[in-house]
Parts: C-alpha cells; sequence; structure tokens
C-alpha cells in the first residue's frame, strides 16, 4: 500500500493518555499530577483532543468531571491505542537488547510466595537473562491489568477468561489435606472423612477457595465459619485447632516449616489443580516470556510435594 493512503491523526497519544487519566481519576487535578503536567496545560490538551475528533468527552462543572456517553465509547479505543504505542516503543528497544525491558508478570496469591522465589534464584544463576517485576495479585485483577496492558503476563491456576491470549502450561499440583497435630485421622484423607470436619477456607475472592469447594468438598460438608486472606493465616489456624483444609503441593513446604500441622495426599486420585502462565497474542516480549516460562515450570517441578509424596 503507498505511504500517501496512509493519513496521520492530528490528535497525539500524549492527548489520549491525558484523556484516559482524566476518566479514570476522576478530575483534571488528579490526572495533571499523576502524569506529572500543569493542569492548564493537560486542560488545554483533552479540549484540543476534543476539538481535533469534534466529539465532547467529559462534562465539567465545579463538582465533578464526567464522562459523556461518547467519552465513555472512545475510551476503549484511546486505550488500546495506547498499548499499541508502548507495544512500538518495547519492541524498538528489544531490537537493541532483548531483556533490556523488564516483563511484568503477575502471579495470584496462593503461588506467588512458593514460586517466585525459586524462580528468582534460578534467573539470578543464570546471569545475563530476563529481568522480572512481579506483581502479587488476585485472578480477575490479574486478567485485566493484563487485557489493559498493565501487566505483559500472568501466572493463575483458572483457564484465563480473557480473550486474545496465549496460553501454556506450568504444571499440575496436588492438593493436600491438613489437620492439626493431635487430630485422629485416615491416611490418606478421603472426600467422605473430610465432609465430617469444619473445613477452613479462603475469603471469596481467591480461586483456590473455588477449586476446593467444587473438588474437594461434598454437598455436606461442614464449611467453618472462620476466613482469612492467605494461606499462612489459614495453616496457623488448623494448627490452633479450629478446623482442617486443604493446601497446594506448591505451599506444603514452606507452611509445614511454620506450623505445627499434619499433612496428608487424598485417597481419590486427581484431585489438584494446573497453574497456567497467559500473555497476550503477538506481545512484543513473548521471546523472553517463553523464557520466563520455563524456569517458572522448572521451579515447580522441583517441589517435593509437587513430583512425589512424603
Amino acid at each position: 500500500m503507498p505511504m500517501d493512503s496512509f493519513s496521520a491523526p492530528d490528535f497525539s497519544l500524549r492527548q489520549l493518555q491525558y484523556a484516559v487519566a482524566v476518566a479514570e481519576l476522576g478530575g483534571f487535578g488528579a490526572a495533571a499530577k499523576a502524569c506529572g503536567v500543569s493542569q492548564p496545560s493537560l486542560s488545554a490538551q483533552v479540549a484540543k483532543l476534543e476539538a481535533t475528533l469534534d466529539v465532547r468527552l467529559f462534562e465539567r462543572d465545579p463538582r465533578q468531571v464526567l464522562l459523556t456517553p461518547a467519552g465513555g465509547h472512545l475510551l476503549g479505543l484511546f486505550r488500546t491505542t495506547l498499548s499499541a504505542g508502548a507495544a512500538v516503543e518495547v519492541a524498538a528497544r528489544t531490537l537493541q537488547d532483548p531483556y533490556a525491558i523488564p516483563a511484568r508478570i503477575a502471579v495470584i496469591p496462593t503461588v506467588a510466595p512458593y514460586l517466585i522465589p525459586p524462580a528468582v534464584e534460578a534467573l539470578r544463576a543464570a546471569g545475563a537473562g530476563p529481568k522480572v517485576h512481579w506483581l502479587e495479585l488476585k485472578t480477575r485483577v490479574a486478567e485485566e491489568a493484563l487485557s489493559n496492558g498493565k501487566v505483559d503476563a500472568m501466572v493463575t491456576a483458572d483457564p484465563p477468561a480473557c480473550s486474545g491470549v496465549v496460553v501454556r502450561q506450568l504444571g499440575w499440583e496436588p492438593f493436600w489435606a491438613i489437620l492439626p497435630p493431635a487430630m485422629e485421622h485416615p491416611q490418606p484423607v478421603s472426600l467422605e472423612w473430610l465432609s465430617t470436619q469444619d473445613v477452613l477456607l479462603l475469603e471469596d475472592g481467591h480461586c483456590l477457595r473455588d477449586q476446593t469447594i467444587s473438588l474437594c468438598m461434598l454437598p455436606e460438608a461442614q464449611e467453618s465459619p472462620f476466613r482469612t486472606t492467605s494461606l499462612p493465616t489459614l495453616v496457623q489456624m488448623v494448627a490452633s485447632g479450629l478446623g482442617v483444609s486443604v493446601l497446594p503441593a506448591i505451599a506444603v513446604a514452606t507452611e509445614r516449616e511454620r506450623a505445627q500441622v499434619t499433612v496428608r495426599p487424598f485417597s481419590t486420585a486427581g484431585i489438584g489443580r494446573t497453574l497456567r502462565m497467559a500473555w497476550r497474542e503477538q506481545a512484543p516480549l513473548e521471546s523472553m516470556l517463553v523464557e520466563i516460562e520455563g524456569v517458572l515450570r522448572r521451579a515447580l517441578l522441583t517441589n517435593p510435594f509437587v513430583v512425589r509424596r512424603p
């Protein structure tokens, strides 16, 4: 296609960035502060964008700033355009050095404390190689961050609900039953026995809670009224005799050292979850993400509770 068939837009990525900031932060003052510019300068650029597009993006009054219906319709396109612009910059920089830009990887809370440390150690031991900024995010937040370009990849246990992503399986890990140290119990633990106990679970929003309910709890099982936000606290509650619970294999070695609990396998085969890594299709850092995927897979398989039972 000849170059003269393309028409360059009369607005800039900077103007789109300012408009998105106003929409997300709810005001011109907050947006100017976040973007590091003066409010008059930002307001002028947004007004220029509106004039160029011949569309009113915001309703302005002394109390608040609201997106117009037209502004709401265009906001997603603004974000997509900004992500594309960032991808151009990333791709250009990686032509010089494939490791110049750190990969931003979100990891769910029930995996992050146990998989990130051995992965960091492996990356450090390899010397020159990928650099990673790790973020601990719940599944839904991680998916939103991946879709919006705020992270480059995510590690989750549920299949991604967002479209347009590449998904790689890191491996399957079994679940283990954890019990107070003085409790009498069968070995291995059956789902029927578990259904007679008070089962401690994480709070809503953790995928491990949903997986535990769907895989390990029969309809007659009693869910404990206690809730917790993290696996370490959950294990401490079990150690105190408040109930029994379930741990993913990747967490067993670390948490058993922190608390006096009994760890037992399940008698039913296939009780566990698959860990996955996902990134956007045609991501500019894809070659580096594939390399990091291999590091994470090897780190997972070095965990003794993932590959064998005690």
